[in-house]
């Protein structure tokens, strides 16, 4: 059976829910909604759930899945080829996919894109530790938005190997995406 990613964990999701407005319920004294998630800890269908103060995200379980664009019948599919679950490690996924690369091609090409001196448009969105925003106040009194964190500094890291000129745009933060 094929089960998608998202459904796992929107199961999980719906469960912290649930368990986290259970104690809220339970309790005899006045806690707020996020106290009860954040004592919420249980094996969840995607991976173990842990949350703490003071983070966004899951303590444990993260997951993240590298997937191929390849052409199909149905116009464009998105094959997963390379999975991450913290605190493991990438891994193949258990279902192993063919990488079909640029040319609709079985072969690996050789060599790389030569990106020197290319103008490339880089989206990205504000998650700290990974992209982190802030407005800088110039002597003169100009403002301007710079960007920090581990995203910028592999940007910064490609472009000094491949040559290519970024220009980084910050998505808005009010937009939802979906993969």
């Amino acid at each position: 059976m094929n089960v998608n990613n998202y459904a796992l964990f929107a199961f999980d999701a719906t469960w912290t829910l649930i368990q986290s407005l259970q104690q809220l319920c339970a309790s005899k004294i006045n806690i707020s909604s996020s106290y009860a998630v954040s004592r919420t800890e249980f094996l969840g269908v995607s991976r173990p759930i842990q949350f703490s103060f003071n983070v966004t995200d899951r303590i444990t379980g993260l997951y993240y899945s590298a997937k191929n664009a390849q052409p199909s019948s149905n116009g464009l599919s998105f094959v997963p080829v390379l999975e991450y679950f913290h605190p493991s490690d990438w891994r193949i996924p258990t279902k192993e996919n063919i990488i079909i690369w640029s040319g609709n091609s079985l072969t690996q090409p050789i060599g790389g894109a030569i990106l020197k001196g290319v103008n490339l448009r880089i989206g990205i969105i504000e998650s700290v530790p990974f992209t982190i925003v802030e407005k800088v106040i110039d002597a003169s009194g100009q403002t301007t938005i710079q960007y920090s964190g581990y995203i910028h500094d592999l940007i910064k890291l490609l472009q000094s190997n491949m040559g290519f000129i970024p220009t980084i745009e910050l998505a808005p933060s009010n937009q939802t995406y979906n993969g």
